[in-house]
């Protein structure tokens, strides 16, 4: 396996392998808990329990909140294209579902493996661009 040409390249990657967990994790903090605490442990005497509030203001640590964004408009440009279904398909099938390989994939796809290859590349970059490392 060669080197990468960038070093944000491995990076990007890992950004874009995250995306699922991170949207997870983001929709299970803004999840409101209905059920109360039942635990036996004391509460904070004086305050209020607004389950409502408080998963809204449940966030995602900075670094991986501007990762999800950055892969979000990645995202949104992608589908925009006028191919943008089977691009999109391509990420799924090599970065989340992590069944094919570049090359699986663009037969999967039904495209050229040059065309997959620039596909990559150009979805990587656009991540990049969004995050501002490019």
């Amino acid at each position: 396996m060669s080197s990468p040409r960038y070093d944000w390249w491995s990076y990007v990657k890992g950004m874009i392998r995250r995306y699922p967990e991170l949207c997870a994790r983001q929709k299970e903090l803004r999840r409101t808990k209905m059920s109360p605490n039942l635990t036996g442990m004391p509460g904070a005497h004086g305050q209020t329990s607004d389950p409502v509030a408080d998963a809204a203001l449940r966030e995602l640590p900075e670094i991986n909140r501007r990762e999800l964004e950055a892969v979000r408009q990645a995202i949104e440009e992608t589908r925009a294209l006028p191919n943008g279904e089977e691009r999109l398909e391509m990420v799924k099938l090599v970065f989340w579902k992590k069944t094919h390989t570049l090359e699986g994939a663009a037969i999967k796809c039904h495209v050229n493996y040059v065309t997959a290859r620039r596909w990559h590349g150009e979805f990587i970059k656009n991540v990049a661009r969004g995050f501002g490392l490019l």
